[in-house]
């Protein structure tokens, strides 16, 4: 393994351990859409998404849980090379890829914080494709 992915490997670690009380805070101040709290998730995906559901934003599906559910809007399954590729990628609808506004390792980081993203009082969103 070479030193670089070492590095990425360890910042991934750390940023996954710092966002536990990240991830509370987002389920309480999500009506500020996200924007002063400092994390990749509220400058990047805050404005149309959210953790818990409890605010209106453009998307309605909350992405708390997001790795519980079976499949992405785009059919595929959840796991992290999916939501990875649809960070990446974009969605089939409005959703715009970043893959040239964030680097690999920063869309790493968005989805090991979606791996653990859940709001206490969040109910199960609800599955598609059912």
């Amino acid at each position: 393994m070479d030193w670089r992915k070492i590095i990425a490997t360890a910042i991934v670690a750390v940023s996954t351990a710092v966002s536990a009380p990240a991830q509370q805070n987002l389920c309480d101040s999500e009506a500020s859409f996200g924007r002063s709290d400092g994390t990749l998730f509220g400058r990047y995906c805050g404005v149309c998404h959210t953790i818990s559901g409890k605010w209106n934003r453009i998307v309605r599906a909350p992405l708390g849980g997001l790795f519980e559910r079976k499949q992405l809007v785009t059919g595929q399954p959840v796991n992290e090379e999916t939501v990875r590729e649809l960070i990446a990628k974009g969605g089939p609808t409005m959703m715009p890829g970043f893959q040239y506004t964030l680097t690999a390792g920063q869309i790493n980081e968005l989805v090991q914080f979606l791996k653990a993203a859940r709001c206490p009082e969040q109910t199960p969103a609800p599955q598609q494709g059912r």
